[in-house]
C-alpha cells in the first residue's frame, strides 16, 4: 500500500487528473488498474467535492470491472475520535459566528453511519444545550472561527484523514455512486450553456 496527498485551492482543482495520473505513473500504476473509487461527499466545499465526484464518475463510467462509492467525509474525522459501537459524535463545522453545522456519526457493526437528530444547522447556544454529553469532532482549520465554548470542549484534527474513508465501511459496496454531495458553503447553481442577464 501507499498513499500521497496534496493540497489543491483554487484553479488548482483543474490539475487534479493530471496529478492522480504522474503519482499513479510513479508507482508504475495508470487509473485503469484502480478498481475501486472512494470519495469524500463532505461536508465541504461544493466546488471541490463537484469537482472529485464528477472526475471519479466520469473515469467509472459504464466500466463494468471498477466501481465507486461515496462516503461522508465527516465519517472520516470522526473515526480519528476512537467511537464505540453505537456511541455518538458531532463533527462541527462553522457556518458563520452564529450558527454550526453539525454531522452527527455512530458506528453500527464496524460501519460508520449518520445521526440524523445530530446533523443539521444549529445557532451556536442550542448546539451547546442540545449537544451537552456529546463528544466533538471539529478540523483544526476552522478554529479560529469556531465559538470558544465549542472549540474548548473539541478534538481537533490537522487534516481529514483520507486513509480512514477509503478503508470505512468495507461491506458497502453496492451504490456505485459519489453524488450525495453534502456542502455547507453557500453556492449559486447556473444552468449549464444559460446565460443570466441583470437589468441596470
Amino acid at each position: 500500500m501507499f498513499n500521497t496527498s496534496f493540497q489543491m485551492r483554487g484553479r488548482d482543482s483543474s490539475s487534479l487528473l493530471p496529478k492522480l495520473e504522474e503519482w499513479l505513473k510513479g508507482e508504475n500504476l495508470s487509473l485503469n488498474d484502480v478498481k475501486r473509487w472512494t470519495v469524500g461527499t463532505g461536508p465541504g466545499n461544493y466546488t471541490g467535492l463537484r469537482i472529485v465526484s464528477a472526475l471519479v464518475s466520469g473515469i467509472v463510467f459504464d466500466r463494468k470491472d471498477m466501481c465507486c462509492r461515496g462516503i461522508p467525509s465527516a465519517c472520516a474525522v470522526a473515526s480519528g475520535m476512537e467511537i464505540s459501537s453505537g456511541e455518538r459524535i458531532a463533527v462541527a463545522y462553522p457556518l458563520d459566528e452564529d450558527n454550526i453545522y453539525s454531522f452527527g456519526v455512530t458506528v453500527d457493526n464496524g460501519d460508520f453511519l449518520q445521526v440524523q437528530e445530530l446533523s443539521g444547522s444549529f445557532p451556536v447556544a442550542d448546539f451547546m444545550r442540545t449537544f451537552r454529553g456529546i463528544r466533538i469532532a471539529a478540523l483544526q482549520r476552522d478554529a479560529a472561527i469556531l465559538p470558544k465554548g465549542i472549540l474548548d470542549s473539541a478534538v481537533l484534527f490537522n487534516e481529514l484523514p483520507v486513509a480512514s474513508l477509503v478503508f470505512m465501511n468495507p461491506s458497502r459496496w453496492d451504490a456505485n455512486s459519489t453524488m450525495d454531495l453534502i456542502y455547507i458553503r453557500p453556492a449559486v447553481n447556473v444552468a449549464p450553456m444559460s446565460v443570466r442577464i441583470v437589468d441596470r
